[in-house]
């Protein structure tokens, strides 16, 4: 239907389906996926939203263990800003191993689909020609692939040297394992002397063999999954101590224990787990780790509701041909028959023990403990404008934008287009425990 507008958007922008190796999320008007990513902090020091996969962690420590012996091998300087480069070559001779042993098929969310996943699926072909090494493997590789993934992950843990890119001591057992157990018969150096030549850097290919090794089996050795297709028990032991066991934080090991003991229940939604730990379901927890907990649960139900509202709004606006009475909206957004479920919401997070942690976060936790403390007590219109106030801080702290609807003579005018947010339910926050499942899943300790 076609309608007149009093002016025009500022902007139009869209949704697409984002690629298995993306970094990126969709649009967040009200900066909630920022937010959680820091609650999932405060839950999992060590870990990122990025750092999903254990045998990742031992790609990356091997990777760099490589780099230091492709500079003694080849004669390179012995900075860090050479093993970058030397990993990233690595990088992308290990998906090509993958891809080799899957026979180019890795569909989108495979359990051994890469980070980088599109680049290397560019440049492998069927049949036995060499394979290029020097291709776009992702954008902004350094930040974007492995290494940039799990680079603050492994220097928390203390896996490398203080500083650096070396290994560091704690890591040796897992990269002298990478490729199977010390001590057993296999090919182990072979495997080793395969991945070094593909770090000299005069070499513009890779052959997909090597004597008796294929590139298909380096690849079915050290793809994601080669953990759990392995049965690489003694490998998996040694991440779990080195990730979980090693934590120097209080909660990691005890609330992934209890994601083990909620999973042997049945139990794997991220509110359900986080609602049993408060009830004292999988055994007590420490005060400092209820208090994480208790934060959590109530900021993840606060985001469902703050972003329902804000859909709310908006879908109101774009379907009334992208103008509509600011009555009209708040009353859409904000029905006063919902107004004790916004007011539990944000009295739940104020209330929270840990709740003032917000109000130390660099970037949009004060204002967000703000908006509540308003919020709490004020009737449709006045909730709507603070939404909306809070929506337009975080969208110009960004990018130096303005909110998508602004009230004009009012009304409430839609000023950026596209947003599809609006047309689905808003659902919990994972808050990192999807991650965590991930990773326990990867050493055996969830099935």
């Amino acid at each position: 239907m076609l309608a007149a507008h009093s002016s025009l958007p500022d902007g139009v922008f869209w949704s697409a389906p984002l690629p298995p190796d993306s970094d990126f999320t969709a649009e967040d008007p009200l900066a909630l996926d920022y937010l959680a990513q820091q609650v999932g902090l405060w839950l999992f020091p060590g870990f990122t939203t990025r750092t999903s996969r254990a045998q990742d962690y031992a790609v990356v420590l091997y990777g760099l263990h490589l780099a230091d012996k492709a500079i003694h091998a080849y004669g390179y300087r012995s900075d860090d800003d050479t093993r970058t480069l030397l990993y990233e070559r690595w990088e992308r001779f290990w998906a090509l191993a993958t891809l080799q042993c899957r026979d180019g098929k890795l569909p989108r969310g495979d359990e051994d689909a890469m980070r980088g996943i599109r680049g290397a699926t560019r440049a492998w072909f069927p049949g036995t020609k060499p394979l290029p090494l020097d291709f776009p493997l992702i954008s902004r590789q350094s930040e974007l692939g492995g290494l940039g993934a799990y680079l603050t992950s492994l220097r928390a843990y203390g896996l490398l040297s203080p500083g650096s890119l070396r290994v560091a001591p704690a890591a040796h057992e897992i990269v002298a394992a990478f490729w199977s157990e010390p001590g057993e018969r296999d090919w182990s150096h072979l495997y080793h002397a395969y991945a070094l030549s593909a770090l000299d850097l005069g070499a513009k290919t890779i052959p997909r063999s090597r004597g008796r090794l294929t590139l298909a089996g380096l690849g079915r050795r050290s793809r994601l999954s080669s953990l759990v297709r392995r049965a690489r028990r003694a490998q998996q032991e040694r991440l779990w101590h080195a990730l979980f066991l090693a934590a120097r934080d209080g909660s990691t090991l005890a609330l992934a224990e209890r994601v083990i003991a909620a999973h042997e229940d049945g139990v794997s939604a991220s509110e359900h787990i986080l609602a049993g730990l408060l009830r004292g379901r999988w055994s007590g927890l420490s005060a400092d780790t209820r208090n994480k907990v208790e934060v959590a649960l109530a900021f993840g139900r606060l985001s469902r509701v703050l972003l329902g509202r804000f859909n709310r709004a908006y879908g109101y606006v774009h379907d009334h041909g992208w103008v509509a009475d600011v009555d009209a909206v708040a009353e859409a957004a904000f029905p006063r028959q919902d107004a004790k479920e916004l007011q539990a919401a944000c009295g739940a997070v104020l209330a929270a023990r840990d709740g003032s942690r917000f109000s130390k976060l660099q970037y949009h936790g004060p204002g967000l403990i703000s908006l509540l403390s308003k919020l709490h007590a004020s009737g449709p219109d006045d909730s709507l404008r603070h939404l909306l106030g809070f929506h337009h801080q975080v969208q110009r702290s960004r990018r130096g934008g303005g909110a998508w609807v602004r009230e004009e003579q009012g009304k409430l005018v839609m000023k950026v287009a596209g947003y599809s947010g609006h047309a689905s339910e808003p659902g919990f926050p994972p808050l990192k425990l999807n991650v965590i499942r991930r990773l326990l899943t990867d050493l055996g300790r969830i099935t």
